[in-house]
């Protein structure tokens, strides 16, 4: 018995060790609050450095996605892709892994006893998206078109497999919390005020931002069938937006397809190709920054006693705000392609059920630990340390990618080649050129202190 209480008493330290390690007690998003600061404080390099050696932990995708995203504002493309690269062999690895290992088993094993904190971070199927994305844009800006394509296809694949996994998962995970005798639902009050939130998208995962970057580079590289199809796609997300429609109706006319003339009856009348002497610009918006997770205190019930466990919520997701773009005076409102906001809400939304249960489990698990304590232990040592271990066994797991925007939108006009000026509210006019018979994709940044922008020619 002695040895047994001092194998526990060593266990403890190590497992509270792994939390610390893993942001309880130093929130994430504390930490990224110093990247966003920088970022609109004009000095991304200063989040690079607040990041350091933090790419090689066990949250590494996590900090990897950050510093990929913060070198591309940065006009540091080529680090970005190697950034962006690494944290896609991390999601690779985790995928692959047919057998559990040791170390990733003592994770799970620590996130049963601890919390999800001590589980190395994974990214949600959203951020992989954006991954995909950026990276894409990353092969754009050395000129690599065809590069850009494998990394869009890649992305649009993990929406298409994330969609066929989605069936009954959440359902799923609600019947087994049930199964171990706790009922889910009777804590869905508690998460009610994201709904409205997570209603605003079908999925916590689809992403019509990145099937219009896929349909743009098709067209401009003269796979109009397959640009057509993407455009649907990402129309069937964002039906309202306007650019979206005429890009469908174009690309479906080019195609020869009957049952496009409906769509193009009902918005008007669309030019289907440049005039000569013209190109197109494409103003890809992002605005703000997705919202932090916060800790909401839930009373949970088990055989014993009432427990209060923390878990993670989304307190402010507001509805995007969409931005009006000048070009050589012209004002023109911007069409929403993905609010990141609401996916971000609705992927926490669908992670409940299991959450709740783990949560659920750990509690048994350490009133059977102090059972045990109180019976075995006449110091009190091996009490005082399960007493410890509970304070912060429940902290929430508020770890995201957090310089991803709050929203990503469109603006698409045709223009005479050559110089334009391209401004928003409190930005100073840019210059961009446009090519005869071609687009040119403006990529605009908008954050509260700054705003990025990148010219990528297609």
């Amino acid at each position: 018995m002695h040895l047994t209480r001092l194998a526990t008493l060593l266990c403890l330290p190590a497992l509270l060790g792994g939390c610390a390690a893993s942001s309880v007690f130093s929130p994430y998003p504390g930490q990224a609050a110093t990247y966003r600061a920088a970022l609109d404080a004009g000095t991304p390099e200063a989040a690079v450095a607040r990041i350091g050696s933090k790419t090689t932990s066990a949250d590494g995708t996590l900090y990897l996605m950050e510093k990929g995203r913060i070198e591309q504002l940065a006009a540091q493309a080529d680090t970005s892709r190697q950034d962006f690269e690494a944290a896609l062999v991390r999601y690779a690895e985790q995928e692959n892994k047919a057998v559990i290992s040791a170390s990733s088993y003592a994770a799970s094993g620590a996130s049963l006893l601890t919390n999800d904190n001590a589980r190395p971070y994974q990214g949600r199927t959203y951020e992989r998206v954006f991954v995909h994305q950026y990276q894409a844009l990353n092969f754009l800006a050395a000129g690599d078109a065809a590069g850009a394509l494998v990394e869009v296809r890649r992305a649009n694949q993990v929406q298409g497999d994330a969609l066929r996994a989605k069936e009954g998962k959440v359902d799923k995970a609600r019947a087994d919390a049930e199964g171990k005798g706790f009922d889910a639902g009777r804590y869905d009050n508690y998460f009610s005020g994201m709904d409205l939130a997570a209603g605003r998208v079908k999925s916590g995962f689809q992403n019509a931002a990145t099937f219009y970057l896929s349909g743009l580079i098709y067209e401009a590289t003269g796979s109009v069938n397959d640009a057509f199809i993407d455009y649907r796609k990402a129309l069937e997300l964002v039906p309202d937006n306007v650019y979206l429609q005429r890009d469908v109706v174009r690309t479906g006319l080019k195609t020869g397809l009957d049952d496009i003339k409906i769509l193009a009856r009902a918005i008007g009348p669309v030019q289907v190709a440049p005039k000569k002497g013209e190109g197109e610009l494409v103003v890809y918006l992002e605005e703000g920054y997705v919202p932090e997770k916060t800790p909401v205190s839930i009373p949970i019930w088990t055989t014993k006693t009432l427990s209060n466990v923390s878990f993670p919520i989304y307190r402010d997701a507001v509805p995007p705000t969409l931005l009006t773009v000048q070009v050589d005076g012209q004002q023109l409102p911007a069409a929403l392609l993905v609010d990141t906001r609401a996916l971000a809400v609705r992927s926490l939304k669908d992670e409940v059920p299991a959450m709740l249960a783990r949560a659920f489990i750990r509690l048994l698990t350490r009133q059977e630990m102090q059972r045990q304590a109180q019976k075995a232990d006449t110091t009190g040592l091996l009490g005082l340390a399960t007493t410890i271990y509970g304070l912060v066994a429940e902290q929430p797991d508020l770890r995201s990618w957090l310089t991803l925007p709050g929203s990503g939108q469109v603006v698409r006009l045709p223009l005479v080649a050559g110089e334009h000026q391209v401004s928003l509210p409190g930005m100073l006019p840019q210059a961009v050129t446009v090519t005869s018979g071609r687009p040119t994709l403006l990529h605009l940044v908008v954050l509260p202190g700054k705003t990025y922008s990148r010219a990528y020619r297609l």
